[in-house]
């Protein structure tokens, strides 16, 4: 069963979860000899949380919107967070929870994310009565994993302009900065009004079977929009990912790369580097801020 592939239209919960409570609700009672109704147990859910390594893995953000869960190996649905979720089964019961995320941010599409591990546990169900978990997901090893890009501009910044005339800069003021001492950010105004910036260090292509994502924290006063560059042994191609939207506070998002890199395998790549561009429309002052920005990769 290949979990990293399931894709659903976001309704709040799968079908199969929905056919789950339906069974439990619409059963027939015609009769006076029909069997007592099973008491369902619930599984409650309110969030899903991240634990990383600061110095390997980034900061834990993460935007988990969906638990793809299953009890004694048998999958019960995919259900939006927060959640309570019906059940037959009761005593010990094996509970598995899948992370699931947006893909690309989209509204209506989940999936679950490949590079978070599965949230584990074995408790007790009892009918009629609520079993409340926390679960908490942790990135898969170093050893089926790789961070490609990881910049939290602490001590560093990994992009440099590109041939326009904003650049991308640091900043240590509190109120702007997401997580830890400083946020990169760029600003447009008047005649400064067009940003491209490209990551200085070249990814080695991974290969088209690989799966690879883009994980970043943003906020941004106008759209911009995600670039991959393809290093070839003659011209580079570009790849334009995704235009992200305006957004006042933090976000985060996932983005899938994959497609890009199937695009790039026709072409003999070498390498891959991951750009940022934007045009301000305005002459009025537009800022985009970004942070905690990871290439991850299974190797």
């Amino acid at each position: 069963m290949h979990l990293f592939n399931k894709f659903r239209i976001h309704t709040g919960i799968s079908l199969m979860g929905i056919f789950g409570v339906l069974s439990l609700t619409s059963l027939p009672s015609c009769s006076l000899f029909d069997k007592e109704e099973a008491i369902p147990s619930y599984i409650h859910i309110d969030t899903i949380t991240v634990t990383s390594s600061l110095e390997t893995q980034g900061f834990p953000s993460a935007k988990i919107i969906d638990a793809w869960v299953y009890v004694n190996g048998i999958f019960v649905g995919a259900f939006e967070l927060p959640t309570s979720i019906p059940v037959l089964d009761t005593g010990e019961a094996e509970i598995i929870v899948y992370a699931g995320i947006k893909e690309n941010g989209i509204s209506g599409v989940s999936m679950i994310y490949p590079f978070y591990n599965a949230y584990s546990t074995t408790q007790q169900l009892t009918a009629g009565e609520t079993l409340n978990l926390s679960p908490n997901v942790v990135y898969k090893p170093a050893a089926g994993i790789t961070f490609s890009l990881l910049e939290r501009f602490e001590s560093s910044n990994a992009f440099e302009d590109n041939g326009t005339n904003v650049s991308l800069t640091t900043t240590t003021d509190p109120a702007l900065v997401f997580e830890g001492n400083r946020s990169a950010f760029a600003t447009m105004q008047d005649d400064i009004d067009t940003f491209r910036v490209v990551a200085s260090n070249p990814i080695l292509f991974p290969g088209a079977d690989k799966q690879m994502f883009l994980e970043l924290d943003y906020r941004c006063d106008i759209p911009f929009n995600v670039w991959v560059k393809c290093n070839t042994n003659d011209q580079p191609i570009y790849d334009e990912v995704l235009t992200v939207t305006s957004k006042e506070s933090w976000n985060k998002i996932y983005i899938n790369l994959n497609p890009t890199l199937q695009f790039f395998s026709q072409y003999s790549p070498e390498s891959i580097q991951l750009e940022f561009r934007a045009i301000n429309p305005d002459t009025a002052v537009a800022q985009i801020f970004f942070d905690n920005i990871k290439i991850i990769q299974t190797k």
